[in-house]
């Protein structure tokens, strides 16, 4: 059963925290841990929100955008054992802080790299079809994300909300994210493409939208691997 499937039979089947345990063998213990390795992340001494368990945290504000950080961490009882019920929000501030992107960017390539080598996708002449585009978000409008995303020049004045440019590699008939890339705004798309050839699977496939036609991205895309 695919990733995608998965998660419109929760979404269907509940609306509460309580099913959120069914993805543990989906983001297993195993990738998490070798997800922070990678990154250089460890729990130094057993904390009572460790880092492990903030992760979750990270997956459920994107499953549950409606409630809090501190609501998610409460309610998804990820916190250890303590004679305290809750964890204070400035804890879960703080543990963020602790894990930072780089863990969780490595722990979603982990899962993303074993999810692709277990499953099993349609082919078209023996090859596993792959799709690079790109997308934009717009983030809060705060000093500090107009220095770090940029925004949108727009005439003689720009775009008040800062934007993340993110363009991703998708497994074509499961809209499988096999791999992703991040920067500000005005970054360019096929530049960031780019750091993706390194990563694209090999017997495979890779369709791309007329706004990447660059002859140095294709042929290199195509001579890699």
């Amino acid at each position: 059963m695919s990733l995608e499937i998965q998660l419109a039979t929760t979404f269907k089947s509940c609306n509460t925290f309580h099913h959120f345990d069914r993805y543990s063998y989906i983001l297993s213990p195993e990738l998490i841990q070798q997800g922070f390795e990678k990154a250089g992340v460890a729990t130094v001494r057993r904390r009572r929100l460790p880092l492990e368990a903030l992760l979750w945290s990270v997956v459920g504000m994107s499953l549950f955008r409606q409630q809090s950080v501190w609501d998610i961490a409460n309610q998804l009882d990820i916190v250890l054992p303590d004679k305290q019920r809750f964890v204070a929000p400035s804890a879960v501030v703080q543990a963020r802080q602790r894990l930072g992107e780089e863990g969780v960017k490595q722990v979603f390539k982990a899962m993303a790299a074993q999810s692709y080598k277990t499953s099993s996708f349609e082919k078209w002449c023996g090859l596993n079809l792959l799709a690079v585009d790109g997308v934009v978000w717009r983030t809060i409008d705060t000093p500090e994300n107009h220095q770090e995303f940029k925004a949108q020049h727009n005439g003689g004045a720009e775009n008040i909300y800062p934007k993340v440019r993110m363009v991703c590699l998708m497994e074509l008939t499961s809209h499988q994210l096999v791999d992703s890339i991040f920067s500000d705004y005005r970054t360019n798309e096929m530049r960031l493409a780019e750091e993706l050839i390194e990563q694209t699977p090999d017997h495979s496939l890779t369709i791309f939208d007329k706004g990447y036609y660059s002859t140095g991205l294709l042929h290199k895309w195509n001579k890699t691997g």
